[in-house]
C-alpha cells in the first residue's frame, strides 16, 4: 500500500523504505489505516517523496539555516535545521528526540546523522509522531489539519505559508484512499 500511495505523486520508494514505513508504525503508535495515511503523508511532503532527509535550502545554504535555527541550546559547531523524514528542527527536538530513543545527546552532539543513517532518519519521524502528534485529539478523530499543526503549525497554519497546508492536505487525499478505502478526508484542524 505504501509504494503505490507514494508512487501516485513522486517516485516509487525502495522496498526498504516501504519496509521501515511497516516496521516503524507501531514505534509511532499509529494505530489505524487512516493514521499511517496522515504520517505517510506530512512525511511525504517533508521529505520530498522521500528523497530528501535533509532541508534543501539548507544543504545550499548552511550559513543561511545555521542562523535561523539558531537557539541557546545548540552544542557549538552544531546545526539543527531540519533533518530525517519528518525534517526534525531546532535543538531542543533533537535532544528529546535523543533522549527518547537512546537515551542519551547522540543526536544533540551529531545532528547530522538524522540525515545520514536512513534507521536514524525513520526512528526520529516515527519518535516525533508519537511524542508530538499521535495524542492530539483532532488527529484521533481524523482531522488531517490537527497533523499539519502540531507538526509545522506555526508556519502552515497560522502564518503565511498556509498554502503549503492545503497541498498537504491535497497529498492526504490522494493517500488516504489508498489506505483507508471508502474513507472521507477530513480537513479540520489548522486553517480551518
Amino acid at each position: 500500500k505504501a509504494s503505490k500511495a507514494i508512487s501516485a505523486n513522486y517516485p516509487a520508494p525502495s522496498s526498504a523504505q516501504c519496509n521501515s514505513f511497516l516496521k516503524g508504525m507501531s514505534k509511532g503508535d499509529i494505530s489505524s489505516a487512516r493514521e499511517a495515511a496522515m504520517f505517510l503523508s506530512n512525511i511525504l511532503w517533508e521529505s520530498d517523496g522521500l528523497r530528501a532527509k535533509e532541508e534543501y535550502d539548507c544543504k545550499d545554504l548552511p550559513d543561511w539555516c545555521a542562523q535561523n535555527y539558531k537557539s541557546t541550546d545548540d552544542k557549538s559547531g552544531q546545526t539543527y535545521w531540519g533533518r530525517g523524514y519528518i525534517q526534525l528542527t531546532w535543538s531542543y527536538n533533537y535532544k528529546a528526540a535523543s533522549e527518547g530513543l537512546y537515551g542519551d545527546d547522540r543526536l544533540l552532539d551529531k545532528p547530522d546523522q538524522v540525515a545520514t543513517d536512513e534507521d536514524t532518519a525513520w526512528a526520529v519521524s516515527f519518535w516525533f509522531w508519537k511524542a508530538n502528534v499521535h495524542s492530539d485529539p483532532g488527529v484521533q478523530q481524523g482531522n488531517f489539519g490537527s497533523s499539519i499543526n502540531k507538526i509545522n503549525g506555526a508556519l502552515e497554519c497560522k502564518g503565511a505559508a498556509q498554502d503549503k497546508a492545503k497541498k498537504r492536505y491535497e497529498m492526504y487525499k490522494a493517500v488516504l484512499p489508498v489506505f483507508a478505502p471508502g474513507e472521507q478526508p477530513k480537513e479540520s484542524g489548522c486553517y480551518n
